[in-house]
């Protein structure tokens, strides 16, 4: 249980520790389940389908000149290294089309480092399913715990928050695979503390990919020294010259129950309609919406206005992207893609798609309009004025998570966006073999079994 006295920055890691190690599969609620086989399928969906694009290829490689014990796999391949190595490969891969999943409450991909690592550790260790998706719900639950606590000041100074809270996440997850006890975690945070980096500068780049694979092996590290009894600090978050010293000008350890409540960090998780950044979903999403309801035609346009927060400038809004990478990252592109009434996954940002003529030509009629007063999660406002006058808006928020009304229809848009991705790698046939074995989802059976990686 989480220590009463919340507001207290002191024992600010002691109180994360014991609330991760004291997590079970047993104690975990039914709906809860339900999120974690949402969040193992679309992980999964996510690295199968990251593992031929080149940066995929690129971990792969790395990983596989080490030559090291053959205990856990690299998704997508037949390749098998150290956890760690396969941890790296596939958090990279799982992140490389960034159509994997994201969460508010963490500022960044909660599952890319995470789930890389327990289910490569988890592999090598021969866990159950059941104690590695316990893993997994409690290294989001410290991931999220931590990064609230930050607060928005080390993303707002230009670091990726999936590189900084993944380490974090990813310590918590391997911590728990290897049942160390309280003093286990803390120390595991604080060696994750000195490790955790990675900076929004390498945004519509490999680099971006990357410090997902340094969270993974570097969390799973942390862990995998704790267990040995490497020595550190307990309070590396809080202390003196500490994480939230170097990290962070709004440390708040009383933010994350009021952001949180009762609820897990697994509720936060959002999955991804568009192969892009999150910040440009309103905007795809707002331009469906009014394509859909009035049936313009492109010829039919006169321009578009794009009001989105200021924070977002330097994140989502190049201007006239050069590369796929780059697309993913720029409002206008992704307007023009919407405008077109083309596919939004991984088809629609590649570095042909930026440089076809009449996605840049539509690209050309978008501007974007930064609002100072316009929340960083706010939805942005679509404004399409047609050649005849008429102005048509929408803002449509794509910041909510599910609610558990809504689990049963997510899954099934998961089953279809998971064999979408996965079949042109593994085949259709075991795509839904996969799909089966998620949802079926025998906590006795290893984590290599559940996703066929054995």
């Amino acid at each position: 249980m989480v220590r009463t006295d919340e507001t207290s920055a002191d024992g600010f890691t002691a109180r994360v520790a014991e609330e991760v190690a004291a997590m079970s599969y047993a104690d975990l609620p039914p709906l809860v389940m339900t999120r974690a086989r949402h969040v193992l399928l679309d992980w999964l969906g996510a690295a199968m389908a990251g593992s031929v694009e080149p940066v995929g290829r690129i971990g792969q490689a790395i990983a596989a000149e080490t030559g090291s014990r053959p205990v856990a796999t690299i998704i997508g391949t037949q390749l098998r290294t150290s956890p760690r190595e396969a941890a790296m490969a596939n958090a990279m891969a799982a992140h490389a089309l960034d159509f994997d999943d994201s969460s508010f409450w963490m500022d960044g991909h909660p599952s890319a480092a995470v789930v890389s690592a327990a289910v490569a550790l988890g592999e090598a260790l021969q866990s159950t399913t059941g104690q590695a998706v316990a893993a997994i719900v409690a290294g989001l639950q410290g991931q999220a715990r931590i990064a609230l606590a930050t607060g928005p000041s080390a993303y707002e100074n230009g670091f990726h928050g999936t590189g900084i809270y993944g380490t974090f996440g990813a310590a918590g997850a391997c911590a728990h695979l290897l049942g160390l006890d309280v003093n286990g975690f803390e120390r595991s945070y604080t060696l994750a503390a000195t490790q955790a980096a990675g900076l929004r500068r390498t945004f519509g780049t490999m680099g971006k990919h990357l410090n997902a694979a340094n969270a993974a092996s570097g969390g799973m590290l942390a862990a995998q020294l704790a267990a040995k009894g490497f020595t550190a600090p307990t309070d590396g978050i809080e202390g003196r010259q500490g994480f939230v010293w170097t990290h962070s000008a709004t440390f708040d350890p009383s933010r994350p129950q009021a952001v949180m409540g009762d609820r897990l960090a697994i509720e936060s998780v959002l999955f991804k309609r568009h192969a892009s950044c999150h910040g440009t979903h309103s905007t795809i999403n707002g331009v469906a919406q009014l394509r859909g309801a009035h049936a313009f035609t492109e010829n039919d346009i006169a321009g578009v206005r794009l009001f989105v927060p200021d924070k977002v400038t330097d994140i989502c809004c190049i201007s006239d992207p050069v590369s796929g990478l780059e697309g993913k990252f720029s409002v206008r592109h992704a307007a023009s893609i919407a405008l077109a009434g083309l596919d939004t996954g991984p088809a629609g940002f590649t570095d042909a798609s930026v440089h076809d003529a009449r996605l840049v030509a539509l690209r050309q009629l978008v501007t974007v309009y930064p609002e100072v007063d316009r929340q960083m999660t706010a939805p942005t406002r679509v404004e399409i004025t047609l050649q005849n006058g008429h102005v048509l808006e929408a803002e449509v928020d794509a910041y909510q998570p599910t609610p558990d009304s809504g689990l049963g229809a997510e899954w099934e848009a998961l089953k279809s966006k998971f064999i979408s991705l996965a079949s042109p790698v593994i085949g259709t046939s075991a795509a839904r073999d996969v799909v089966g074995s998620i949802e079926r989802l025998d906590p006795d059976r290893t984590i290599g079994q559940l996703l066929n990686l054995e």
